[in-house]
């Protein structure tokens, strides 16, 4: 049977270094790292992963909470987060979120099954981040943040991006424009209508409630409520979808009912998924760097992991790019 000194001696190693990549120390170089596990695949080495926890404690492997993987947004967080974990010697427990309450779902972490969280779903007020903390359980949040709690964060420039769709909009001669916004108990959800009010406000626009509407990151919801919006009195010309997903469904809805986009209504996104590129959809969309705060955010979190990093958790924000497409236009 192939054992860690067999790998050692392919890799040119000492047995302790391959000890180190096998539990995903993070002091071991991305060479040494990619040597070992090539070593160990030639050789077609299998560690004792129930040993190795009891001894290391640690299990290799990092929870991560999406709440639902028919958004596209979430693939492509998954990947780059799996792909940063991989080069690190972890695997992932994947939670999706979709069917059933978030913390129902995160509740099953109690027994120390995983190093460490990655959270992509959180409403504002959760408790769950809170008591991973307390239980010393490293944690992070991707896409999403919490009040109140001192923890790693990693978000998008969401200011920087509604001023930015803001401005597109009113430039193009845009004066009454709807917003369809994600859950009012989320950070996005919630911080994205006041802060593309302001940005609006500084235009000389202003964003009524009425034509402000709140729902889960759904292509369904994106349809529903962009007719909704549109069957208002005095309708909007304009819509700012607080992601691609719902951007999708409204920019669907609207073309099935006979409506031209951007002839009548103009739409903007939020993500910039791979999706919004196709020439088949091209939504104008606000572009945050998705791989790169996952990549950042696994980083950062297999630090705590292994305690070679000790810092203050913080906010970490990320800048964002406006995506022009062909979703846009001037108002009519």
């Amino acid at each position: 049977m192939v054992n860690g000194w067999d790998v050692a001696r392919h890799a040119g190693v000492s047995q302790a270094t391959v000890s180190r990549v096998m539990r995903g120390d993070s002091k071991v170089t991305p060479q040494t790292r990619e040597r070992v596990l090539r070593a160990a695949e030639d050789l077609g080495y299998a560690p004792d992963t129930a040993a190795q926890a009891l001894i290391t404690r640690r299990t290799g492997s990092v929870a991560v909470v999406v709440p639902d993987l028919a958004n596209p947004l979430y693939p492509q967080l998954i990947t780059a987060t799996q792909q940063e974990l991989h080069a690190a010697g972890y695997r992932m427990f994947l939670l999706n979120a979709r069917f059933g309450d978030v913390d129902d779902h995160v509740r099953r972490l109690r027994g120390r099954t995983v190093d460490g969280v990655l959270l992509a779903t959180s409403i504002i007020d959760s408790p769950t981040v809170a008591e991973f903390l307390r239980r010393g359980l490293p944690t992070a949040l991707v896409v999403r943040g919490v009040e109140g709690v001192a923890v790693d964060t990693f978000i998008a420039d969401d200011e920087a991006g509604c001023a930015l769709a803001a401005g597109h909009l009113t430039a193009l001669g845009h004066r009454r424009i709807g917003m369809i916004s994600g859950p009012a108990n989320t950070t996005s959800g919630r911080d994205r209508v006041r802060l593309f009010r302001a940005a609006l406000r500084r235009d000389q626009v202003e964003l009524p409630e009425s034509l402000v509407e709140h729902s889960p990151y759904t292509f369904e919801s994106g349809a529903e409520l962009a007719l909704r919006l549109l069957g208002r009195p005095n309708p909007p010309t304009a819509l700012f979808c607080a992601s691609d997903v719902l951007a999708f469904g409204a920019v669907d809805a609207l073309r099935r009912r006979g409506l031209r986009v951007p002839g009548d209504v103009s739409v903007v996104g939020f993500d910039d998924v791979s999706m919004a590129g196709w020439e088949m959809i091209g939504l104008t969309t606000i572009r945050q760097p998705i791989e790169q705060m996952a990549a950042e955010a696994v980083r950062k979190l297999l630090g705590r992991v292994s305690g070679a990093d000790t810092t203050m958790p913080r906010r970490h924000v990320f800048a964002v790019q406006l995506i022009e497409r062909g979703t846009t236009g001037p108002a009519r």
